[in-house]
């Protein structure tokens, strides 16, 4: 049975995010990176044919039945973190999202870099002006992933931002050219924003590392990015969402009120200070 500690729930109130190293199986996550390994067209144990590949955010043709058993296994922690019996369960598959080693990793001097941060839900929204909204987040790596390797990148406390943010304004209001689904800047008092700048500039990002199996639990309304790959191998990671039954019926209060529709978060106070929480195996 899964479960969160005080603290670790403290820490997801505070930072919007925890790791955890001991939710899946050996077996279940080598199967789930054999299935991607044959997807893919390079061959991800020869770094020459991956520099410079840039970023597959949905690899197609990944056999599901492996992934499906990983969304499965995620289940109860969602459902341990957001409570019991409020979100939907998870369909066939997982989004795949592969992030190659930068085009100048074998160069003497890197150029310039840095990580740009975004909210999930804003999908080719300049086509279709809809916002897709969901409460849990949830990244696995497929192989280790070592500092600078592509680790998911979060921007710590930014979903709290983000509500103040939606308190006052449209979820659409971020979508499309040119805010790119990214939050302004804050302003210097409360409730001020810079509409000159962007949170993820302002504030400073925390790149998650971690060995084969690591999953990074996110809240719905946290900045977070894919990050910088100076690396040799590809980051492979799966991505699964997890939403509430009534979703559509509460997204725009969700937006503004972090965890009103978590259950299992109610009365779990916001903490500052302490470091980001790994639980290992």
């Amino acid at each position: 049975m899964v479960s969160f500690t005080d603290s670790e729930r403290r820490a997801f109130a505070r930072d919007g995010f925890l790791v955890r190293e001991d939710l899946l199986s050996t077996e279940a996550v080598d199967d789930a990176r054999a299935a991607v390994v044959d997807a893919m067209d390079a061959d991800p144990d020869d770094p020459q044919a991956l520099i410079g590949a840039g970023y597959e955010v949905a690899l197609e043709g990944v056999d599901e039945a492996p992934l499906t058993a990983l969304a499965d296994a995620l289940f109860p922690a969602a459902e341990a973190l957001v409570g019991q019996g409020v979100l939907e369960p998870p369909g066939p598959g997982m989004q795949v999202a592969l992030e190659f080693p930068d085009a100048d990793t074998a160069d003497p001097v890197h150029g310039p870099k840095r990580a740009e941060g975004h909210l999930d839900g804003y999908a080719a929204f300049d086509e279709n002006p809809e916002v897709t909204t969901f409460q849990l987040g949830a990244a696995v790596y497929f192989d280790d992933v070592g500092p600078r390797g592509g680790g998911f990148t979060v921007w710590p406390g930014s979903h709290r931002a983000a509500a103040a943010y939606f308190a006052d304004h449209a979820l659409e209001s971020v979508g499309g050219k040119p805010n790119n689904s990214q939050l302004p800047a804050t302003g210097e008092e409360p409730g001020e924003w810079d509409y000159d700048r962007r949170l993820h500039d302002q504030w400073d990002p925390y790149e998650i590392s971690g060995p084969a199996g690591t999953v990074v639990l996110w809240h719905g309304l946290l900045t977070h990015t894919a990050g910088i790959n100076t690396g040799e191998r590809v980051r492979m990671a799966g991505i699964e969402r997890f939403a509430r039954e009534d979703v559509e019926d509460v997204r725009r209060d969700a937006a503004a009120n972090l965890f009103e529709y978590w259950p299992a978060m109610a009365g779990v106070p916001f903490v500052e200070g302490s470091e980001p929480i790994v639980s290992k195996r």
